[in-house]
């Protein structure tokens, strides 16, 4: 089959690889479309160190099982589906105590374990998760949406709430929209100055697009005594998100750290800690909570989708993703 393959960061080369054959009750997906994500061009740039080398990465992934393991559902043949990407091992401490993506013994597909940006790729059939009434485009971003429900989910913000997400990619956008559903006063979103993207982000949801350096202004206008946002979404992926986001919020507010870029970062401790703020980290989160989010038309996502690949020009995909104009590239297969 053809495939990406990533060597080494800036190494990524379309090559003809051996076919993956599911075992037991493995099944493997003809891939239709796949995302590249942040942690996918992370790989790329060399920020963060793939846990395999080489690696076929991907796994905001669609398509169609064409073939089960001899212990799988040969009733799934045909099935148009997504897939989690944590293959868990279920018998752990924390499989057994519903955090199955925590588990120490998980493979997780694209990263540590071969992903989407191929042909084929294989996941375990209690993975799977079925797209129909979705759109290819739709259901290639579950994955991601998945990981914003999550952030929700763990720490909700409360109605009325005053938010700010920095950063406007896939994951600030998809942000926007889910907090949202919480009946917020405001959300501000912040982005680097001129940014292409400010439009879509108020079209879907934010009430007003400012750069960093007006973040006094920001919180003057819509904060109590000019402190602070109640809950704000850290998405940009640089320091300077990080420094943004302890900066503008309130004392006892939240920080939804959301960006899985691989660098270190630095930050003031001394004023979170004066703040009494919570930094809470999260990730992958539950397909069939976006899946009933997408069916439904309450999250749009046809819009985060800039440029679309075939495969054979994946790398020119990987490039083109680190134009600021764009928000999602897909890669078709």
């Amino acid at each position: 089959m053809k495939a990406l393959v990533l060597h080494g960061p800036g190494d990524l080369r379309l090559e003809e690889v051996a076919d993956p054959m599911p075992k037991g009750e493995w099944v493997r997906i003809r891939v239709k479309r796949v995302g590249i994500c942040g942690t996918d061009k992370a790989f790329y740039k060399g920020t963060y160190r793939p846990f395999k080398l080489p690696l076929i990465p991907g796994h905001e992934i669609v398509g169609v099982i064409d073939m089960v393991g001899d212990e799988a559902d040969e009733g799934l043949v045909g099935k148009r589906v997504t897939t989690e990407i944590n293959v868990h091992c279920r018998r752990c401490w924390y499989c057994r105590n519903g955090m199955p993506t925590h588990c120490p013994y998980r493979q997780t597909i694209g990263i540590s374990i071969d992903g989407g940006m191929a042909e084929y790729v294989l996941t375990r059939q209690d993975l799977l998760h079925s797209v129909d009434g979705l759109t290819d485009r739709q259901a290639a971003l579950v994955e991601p949406l998945a990981a914003v429900v999550e952030m929700t989910e763990m720490t909700p913000p409360s109605r009325g709430s005053r938010v700010a997400v920095i950063g406007i990619g896939t994951i600030g956008l998809l942000s926007i929209q889910v907090l949202r559903q919480y009946d917020p006063d405001v959300i501000v979103a912040f982005s680097r100055p001129g940014s292409p993207k400010a439009d879509l982000a108020e079209r879907l949801g934010a009430d007003e697009v400012l750069s960093p350096s007006d973040a006094e202004y920001a919180l003057k206008k819509y904060t109590p005594e000019g402190v602070g946002f109640d809950y704000v979404v850290e998405a940009s992926g640089s320091n300077a998100g990080v420094d943004l986001a302890v900066r503008i919020v309130r004392p006892r507010g939240v920080i939804a750290a959301k960006s899985t870029h691989g660098s270190r970062v630095s930050l003031d401790y001394t004023a979170l800690v004066v703040k009494e703020a919570r930094i809470i980290g999260s990730r992958c989160g539950p397909f069939p909570k976006a899946i009933e989010l997408l069916r439904k038309g309450i999250i749009h996502v046809d819009d985060l989708v800039s440029a679309e690949y075939r495969l054979e020009g994946g790398v020119k995909g990987f490039e083109k993703s680190f134009d600021r104009r764009v928000v999602k590239i897909h890669l078709l297969v």
